[in-house]
């Protein structure tokens, strides 16, 4: 089921410096001829693309740290999308933003074009801050906010980290409180995960695949619950398994792009869909510049499906037959005997019309994963 793409994403593979837990592709304090390298390629790859394009309904621009980029390169990447790609009238435009990065003439390029900011913030407390190896301060968030707010964009939201090591329930809930407080409209929470090849690994950190001790899992857990009821006091209310908003202010890009939609990512280790295919650019800088082909990810339409299926079960309203018919083909009876095993240990909640994760299924969702990704039916590998 082969679609033009409805969506496009940009990555920004520079910052500032590496944070500890970031297994990301990114390169630190990058030289100007790099940068403008990068750059010349990018609008290359969106002139060679755009017609493969339909009307944009969402941009979203990523990294690394696209506010890294200066006040001229911004502007000039803005008019690179706009001059090559036709966006929606109410097109959802999102960059993400280390506060400390920004300044009034940043602001003004991102106000120019993008409507929706997320800002990266990972706590509030000094102590979890050094653990993770974060720049900046919680006063360059609160700066940052007051000054996109003074150019009109009020759609911002913050990413938090929880399950740090020596972190407690008491700093988790303040962490909580002051992005609530700060007025954000979207809050991403996601727990700690060491990747190999961090630095917190490299400092004895334990990578995300080795099991972690009973105690931890069910401090992990406790964290969930808590960001999801805190949030939901407020008025934030939990639509993804790590995504809070105000309702009207969920991040549309993401929502429709785990319910199947088409994306075209532009930059190196930008990943994009046609609704068949998934493909990735070279992560390394190098090899993308000259170049090099991007990787492939062909697998079975059934396999497909049920890739699609287990993502969109990873939101609040799970999936309509309708919608998950027209992204994938398939209807829910492909894996009626799974669904009903799922809902049975009450972690689905399987109706003729949709599907959808209960709350238990939603803290457990790795275990909806494991049952619809790794079953034996033809044609799946």
């Amino acid at each position: 089921m082969r679609r033009r793409f409805n969506r496009l994403y940009v990555h920004v593979p520079f910052c500032a410096s590496k944070c500890g837990y970031c297994a990301f592709y990114s390169i630190p304090r990058p030289e100007e001829a790099l940068v403008n390298a990068w750059l010349d390629k990018l609008l290359r790859e969106f002139s060679e693309n755009a017609k493969k394009c339909a009307v944009l309904d969402s941009v979203f621009i990523g990294g690394g740290t696209p506010t890294l980029l200066s006040p001229e390169r911004l502007s000039l990447l803005f008019e690179g999308i706009s001059a090559n790609f036709a966006l929606s009238s109410n097109a959802e435009i999102s960059t993400e933003c280390n506060p400390e990065t920004l300044m009034p003439e940043k602001a003004d390029a991102l106000a120019n074009f993008a409507n929706r900011v997320s800002l990266g913030v990972q706590s509030f407390d000094d102590g979890i801050r050094r653990m993770l190896e974060r720049r900046g301060t919680p006063a360059d968030f609160a700066e940052a906010v007051a000054i996109l707010a003074e150019r009109g964009i009020d759609n911002l939201g913050c990413d938090l980290i929880y399950a740090v090591p020596g972190e407690g329930m008491d700093v988790w809930r303040s962490d909580l409180s002051k992005a609530v407080e700060s007025g954000v409209k979207h809050i991403s929470c996601y727990s700690l995960t060491i990747e190999e090849g961090s630095r917190l690994q490299a400092k004895g950190g334990r990578p995300f695949n080795v099991k972690r001790p009973d105690s931890a899992l069910e401090l992990d857990a406790e964290m969930w619950e808590t960001a999801g009821a805190i949030l939901a006091d407020a008025g934030i209310h939990r639509y993804e398994v790590s995504n809070h908003a105000i309702p009207g202010f969920e991040c549309r890009h993401n929502l429709e792009i785990w319910h199947g939609d088409t994306y075209l990512g532009c930059g190196p280790a930008a990943a994009s869909f046609d609704g068949a295919d998934r493909w990735t650019n070279p992560a390394n800088l190098a090899d993308w510049l000259d170049g090099a082909s991007p990787e492939l990810d062909a697998i079975t339409p059934e396999r497909r499906a049920a890739e699609l299926l287990v993502m969109g079960l990873r939101t609040t309203i799970g999936w309509s037959a309708a919608n998950f018919t027209e992204r994938t083909g398939f209807q829910f009876d492909f894996m009626e005997c799974e669904l009903a095993r799922l809902a049975d240990a009450g972690l689905l909640t399987v109706a003729a019309d949709s599907v959808a994760p209960t709350r238990k299924g939603l803290a457990l969702w790795d275990a909806i994963a494991e049952t619809l990704i790794i079953r034996n039916t033809p044609g799946a590998s």
